[in-house]
């Protein structure tokens, strides 16, 4: 075992008889040698000559200490250099780039929310096909997440996270073309490994530029980017996006539909994002972690100049103070051989190798309850969050059935109806020589109705049925009203369908208003950003495990307010509270996942749980989605369950603010 001593000396006997590697600096030189196992020296210059004694100071360093790893040397290392680097405009760059990328995170989970109502026309889908549609996304970011996470601890946080939104620009503008659903679903697909790939990518990016002072303040504010990204998607689709169902039917004649138009929009924070990067360097712990300590050291340089205005100030560490004896990279990957059979084998055991680190003993412990706090947390959020917008289309669609007309044993001869007709239920009705021209039907029933020799002609309907009716000598002349769709149970003789109405088949519904979805989803967005802020204020102050057990037992103890919402304003209002307390926790949770593991597996560990985590949200909305229609109290049992389990079982978490990365 090696020993931690204070204030070695040169000639201290514990620092000469360490087994493991040793930093030794002094606190009163500015020019310190960073070894391993040696004893403590000034640094010569580029000439041999000591240090000047008018060099520039240096920012404060911690006390001496011998540490036990390799691993130790490096990140006090890189502690110190980004310390009298400084923290300022590069880092505020860096923070927007960084952040546009998680925003189009966000945009790609909310996107399909707005897409499907309009693209349901066009491309002809069933409600399984919608439901796949959405549970698509969370594939690709669940396979994104594993794949990108583990080659960016071989290849590089900056050049994987590159390609990663490469990818997702690509299809993300290759789906805006997509003409059928397969076609759609696998670009979708596509661009969702793309934007998977990049979420573990940026955490680890950032936290690689920060101080560990600094640290989960700026993670945290990182984080309101996520909220950011639901509140441009929101807006966006209000000033694209058709208001109404029958604006969507009409629309959908267009050759260009404008649901298109809104997915090319969405690509524009990816595109900003894949363009801010150019202008960014590759982490400087990445570096140090694969032998390239000369270029990290340009980049501890650059970043001193960019946070620096007065252009004689220089950075006082130099490649003279770098860690000396590196051993090799353990992770190198061999020369690459150009058998494409061999480059993908290669892949694989590194994959493989990568996850299975994550395993070890040294790892076990931490991975098992990461992965148990992450599958109950994205359980719990996903599911409630399709719940929440589904129970409130219940309570509408619940208060417009109360507000339907009926009309009873009524009796209708040579007359006449256009305009629109709905929420009409006619029961018992006689209909002789009517005409229904220019008539738009939208939830009208004809219940044990008798319809003889009318005409209908140019028909829309939606949610319009003929129920147990007799329909005789009728014709229907350019309508939507398809035999196979509209008439259940009914006897048919002598009606003619001519030159019906082209398209899909599926009963499209006309009560679709944009402005309830923007109001719901503007509204629980927003209510993230003051929840982030509150979480970056206690993130150092409280710890990273108990904000996560805290924010997740009162997220559960909430849950049990569920039972009281019977309105559209009492659900808006118990979701922007429960986002609130609840980002809190998940805020906490992403950055100590990002801490918990070493520099060769940190990327590969969050992408991993992260990859969990996505399976869990298909889970969870398809759970969630079948307690629509069922008792209220099986959702709001339902989250309390997962959320304490989950809460409770971060206790078991480490505390990570302290560590050096």
């Amino acid at each position: 075992m090696s020993r931690h001593v204070t204030g070695a000396g040169p000639g201290g006997a514990d620092a000469a008889s360490s087994e493991s590697a040793s930093l030794v600096r002094h606190a009163t030189n500015p020019f310190m040698c960073y070894t391993e196992g040696g004893a403590p020296a000034p640094a010569p210059d580029a000439e041999g000559a000591a240090p000047p004694a008018s060099a520039p100071p240096v920012a404060p360093l911690a006390d001496t200490a011998e540490l036990d790893t390799e691993d130790s040397v490096l990140s006090q290392f890189h502690e110190d250099a980004i310390r009298q680097a400084g923290v300022g405009s590069f880092q505020l760059v860096l923070f927007l780039v960084l952040g546009l990328s998680l925003a189009a995170d966000t945009i790609e989970l909310f996107v399909v929310a707005y897409v499907i109502p309009s693209a349901e026309v066009e491309l002809c889908m069933t409600s399984v096909q919608k439901g796949w549609l959405g549970a698509i996304t969370f594939v690709g970011m669940m396979m994104g997440a594993v794949v990108w996470g583990v080659l960016s601890d071989s290849m590089g946080r900056r050049r994987t996270l590159v390609s990663a939104l490469t990818v997702n620009v690509i299809f993300g503008i290759v789906t805006v073309f997509m003409p059928t659903y397969g076609t759609f679903m696998v670009s979708r697909l596509c661009s969702g490994v793309g934007i998977g790939g990049s979420i573990p990518i940026v955490f680890a990016y950032f936290c690689e530029f920060l101080t560990k002072a600094r640290r989960g303040q700026y993670l945290s504010w990182l984080l309101v980017f996520w909220s950011v990204g639901g509140v441009f998607v929101a807006f966006a689709a209000w000033l694209i996006i058709p208001r109404t169902g029958v604006m969507v039917v009409i629309e959908e004649r267009a050759h260009f539909s404008s649901w298109r138009v809104f997915l090319l929009v969405c690509n524009l924070p990816s595109l900003l994002a894949l363009l801010g990067l150019t202008f960014m360097p590759e982490s400087p712990r990445f570096l140090l972690e694969v032998g390239r300590e000369i270029e990290a050291m340009r980049v501890y340089q650059r970043i001193y100049k960019w946070n620096h205005s007065d252009p004689s100030a220089q950075y006082s560490l130099t490649e003279l103070e770098l860690p000396k004896q590196r051993t090799a990279y353990r992770d190198s990957a061999p020369p690459p051989n150009t058998a494409i059979l061999s480059r993908l084998l290669s892949l694989a055991d590194r994959f493989w190798a990568g996850v299975s680190q994550l395993f070890l003993p040294s790892h076990s412990s931490t991975t098992v309850v990461l992965l148990f706090v992450w599958f109950m947390a994205a359980f719990g959020y996903y599911g409630l969050s399709i719940w929440f917008p589904e129970f409130i289309k219940m309570i509408k669609s619940r208060d417009y059935v109360t507000q339907a007309a009926y009309e009873i044993e009524a009796r209708y001869v040579n007359k006449l109806f256009n305009g629109t007709i709905a929420n009409r239920k006619y029961i018992n009705s006689t209909f002789v020589n009517c005409t229904w021209a220019d008539v738009t039907l939208n939830h009208v029933d004809f219940i044990n109705c008798n319809i003889y020799r009318s005409v209908f002609t140019d028909i829309k309907s939606s949610r319009t049925v003929f129920l147990n009716s007799t329909l005789v000598e009728n014709r229907f002349v350019d309508t939507d009203i398809y035999p196979n769709v509209r008439f259940r149970n009914c006897e048919l003789r002598n009606n003619s369908f001519q030159a019906m109405v082209p398209g899909c088949q599926l009963d499209f519904d006309y009560n679709l208003h944009y402005v309830d979805v923007f109001q719901e989803n503007l509204i629980g967005q927003l209510s993230l950003i003051p929840g982030s802020f509150v979480s970056s204020y206690l993130l150092d102050r409280v710890g990273r495990a108990k904000m996560i057990a805290g924010s997740l037992l009162i997220s559960s103890g909430a849950g049990f307010f569920m039972w009281f919402l019977q309105t559209k304003i009492g659900v808006i209002l118990f979701e922007a509270a429960f986002n609130m307390v609840f980002i809190s926790g998940w805020n906490a949770l992403d950055v100590l996942t990002t801490e918990a593991y070493p520099t060769q597996l940190r990327t590969t560990g969050y992408g991993f749980i992260s990859s969990v985590s996505r399976v869990a949200g298909i889970v969870g909305t398809l759970t969630f989605g079948q307690f629509i229609d069922v008792n209220l109290a099986i959702p709001m049992l339902t989250t309390v369950a997962v959320l304490a389990l989950g809460g409770l079982a971060a206790f078991r978490l480490p505390e990570t603010k302290d560590v050096l990365i």
